[in-house]
C-alpha cells in the first residue's frame, strides 16, 4: 500500500480489519510531497522498498477480530472522586469523545439488556477500519456511555445493522478525510413511545426529547471505540463537524404528512405502521431560506431554491452514491409545507421530479473533471453522463422526508457522502416486554409532551 504520511495507522486498522495481521505492506510518502511544485525525488529514492513490498512480502498469521476487554474498576474517595477518575481514564485512552460520560457500570449495562431479547454475546458486525466485534453487550456498554434508557436499545440495534451493511459502506465513512456522519431516521409508532423529535429542532438538542442525543452519541461511541474512528489515528476527517458528536437521530413527522403522501419506510418496501430506521451517511446540511406554498407562485419559489441549493457543484454527487439505489441526499420540510404543498396538487414524486430537473449542474471544465474521474474508477456514473448533468440517476433517488416544527418558513438539505452505496433501512425487533418498558419510563421521565 503506498500512502503519504498520517494514514499509516489507517493502513494498518484496515489489514486488521480484513483479517491480516495490522503489520501491512505499505509505504508513506511526506505529505509535502503532494504539494505544488514539490520535491518527488522521494519517489526514486524509495522504490525499491515498494518493490519488496509488492514482491516480497507476506501476511503474518491472521488476528483474531477484536472483542470487548475485560472489566475494569476504579476506585475513589466517594462515588463522585471515582466517575471523574473513571472519565480521566477513558480520556488517557481515547475512550471518550471529550464530554463527561456516564460510567458504563455491571448494573447499567444489565439494565440497558433488558430492552432487548437477543443475546449478549449476538455479533451484530465488524466495524472498519480496526474490525472490532459489535455484540449487543457491546452496544450495551456504548449506550450505557451515552445515558441510553432500556427502550432505546432497538432503535440503536437496527441503526447499527443498517450502518453495518455493505450499502452502506460504512469503512470509507470512517476513514475518509471528509466529515461524513450517519443521518438515522426512524419511522413507526416506536419514535414518539421512545421520545424520538420529529418536530421542532429535530436536528438538535432539546430535554422533551432526549432519545436521539443519547442513541447517536452511543453509534459514535462504537465507531470509535470498537471501529477505531479516532481523529488522526484511524479517522482522516480533516475538519469533522459537530455532528459527530450526537449524530443525526430523529424521526419523520408521520401525523404530518399529508393524507395521500407516503412515509419514508413505505415508499421503501415496508409496511405501514412498521418500525424502522433509515440510514444515510451525510457530509454537511444547508437550511433552505424559502419554505412557504402559500400559493402556486410561492411554491415554485421554495422549489427553485430547495433545487439551487441542492445543485451548488459537489463531486460527491457521483462518487459511489450514483447508482440506481444511491441517494444525493435527504431534503427535510415541515409538515406545514408539506401540507401546502399536497393542497397545490403537489405529490412527493412531483416535488422529487422538480428538484431533479432543477438541480442538475451545467456543464462546464470542472463537471467534465470530476465525471472523467469517477468512470476511470469503473463507477456507475460512466453510464448515465449527459450535460446538464443530474445529482441522482433519476427523481426516486432524492429521499423527500416530513420533519421539523409546524411553521414552514424553512426547510433543509442533508447532503449524501460520496463514499455510500445508499441509504439503508432496517426493521426494528421489539422486546416482549415493550409495554412494561414503556411504562418504566413515563414513571421515571413522565407524561409524553404533545407540542
Amino acid at each position: 500500500m503506498v500512502t503519504r504520511e498520517g494514514f499509516e495507522s489507517v493502513v494498518d486498522f484496515a489489514f486488521s480489519g480484513s483479517g491480516f495481521a495490522a503489520e501491512a505492506a505499505k509505504h508513506a510518502f511526506p505529505s509535502q510531497m503532494f504539494l505544488p511544485g514539490s520535491d518527488l525525488s522521494a519517489i526514486e529514492e524509495n522504490i525499491e522498498k515498494l518493490v519488496h513490498g509488492l514482491v516480497h512480502w507476506e501476511p503474518s498469521k491472521a488476528q483474531e477480530p477484536l472483542v470487548a476487554p475485560h472489566p475494569i474498576t476504579v476506585e475513589g474517595e466517594d462515588y463522585h472522586d471515582a466517575v471523574d477518575k473513571l472519565n480521566a481514564l477513558f480520556l488517557r485512552n481515547l475512550w471518550s469523545d471529550g464530554l463527561p460520560i456516564v460510567p458504563p457500570t455491571e448494573k447499567r449495562v444489565n439494565w440497558l439488556l433488558t430492552g432487548t431479547e437477543f443475546p449478549r454475546d449476538k455479533i451484530i458486525g465488524a466495524i472498519l477500519p480496526r474490525g472490532g466485534l459489535a455484540t449487543v453487550s457491546t452496544v450495551a456498554t456504548a449506550a450505557a456511555m451515552a445515558g441510553c434508557r432500556p427502550e432505546y436499545m432497538p432503535i440503536l440495534i437496527a441503526a447499527m445493522q443498517a450502518i453495518l451493511d455493505p450499502i452502506s459502506y460504512h469503512q470509507h465513512m470512517q476513514a475518509t478525510t471528509g466529515s461524513p456522519s450517519p443521518a438515522v431516521i426512524v419511522n413507526g409508532p416506536i419514535a414518539k413511545q421512545v421520545r424520538l423529535n420529529s418536530g421542532y429542532g429535530c436536528l438538535g438538542p432539546n430535554a422533551l426529547y432526549p432519545a436521539g442525543a443519547s442513541i447517536g452519541r452511543a453509534i459514535r461511541f462504537l465507531l470509535v471505540n470498537v471501529g477505531g474512528a479516532i481523529p488522526g489515528v484511524g479517522s482522516m476527517s480533516i475538519h469533522g463537524g459537530p455532528a459527530r458528536y450526537a449524530g443525526l437521530v430523529f424521526a419523520e413527522d408521520e401525523e404530518g404528512l399529508p393524507s395521500n403522501w407516503l412515509p419514508l419506510n413505505v415508499e421503501r418496501g415496508f409496511r405501514q405502521g412498521a418500525d424502522t430506521v433509515t440510514v444515510l451517511p451525510t457530509s454537511g446540511s444547508t437550511m433552505i431560506w424559502e419554505g412557504a406554498p402559500l400559493n402556486e407562485r410561492e411554491a415554485l419559489f421554495t422549489l427553485f431554491d430547495f433545487a439551487a441549493n441542492m445543485s451548488v457543484p459537489y463531486g460527491a454527487y457521483y462518487a459511489a452514491g450514483f447508482n440506481p439505489h444511491g441517494a444525493p441526499g435527504i431534503a427535510l420540510i415541515g409538515r406545514a409545507a408539506a401540507q401546502g404543498f399536497a393542497k397545490l396538487g403537489w405529490s412527493q414524486d412531483a416535488i422529487k421530479t422538480y428538484l431533479w430537473e432543477h438541480s442538475k449542474l451545467p456543464d462546464s471544465p470542472w463537471l467534465r473533471k470530476t465525471l472523467e474521474h469517477f468512470s476511470r474508477r469503473g463507477l456507475f456514473v460512466k453510464d448515465h453522463i449527459g450535460y446538464p448533468m443530474p445529482i441522482a440517476v433519476a427523481p426516486r433517488n432524492i429521499m423527500l422526508v416530513v420533519a421539523g416544527g409546524q411553521q414552514s418558513g424553512h426547510s433543509y438539505w442533508l447532503r449524501g457522502h460520496g463514499g455510500t452505496y445508499g441509504p439503508c433501512t432496517k426493521e426494528i425487533v421489539l422486546p416482549s416486554n415493550w409495554i412494561e418498558l414503556l411504562s418504566k419510563a413515563e414513571e421515571e421521565l413522565g407524561p409524553i409532551a404533545v407540542l
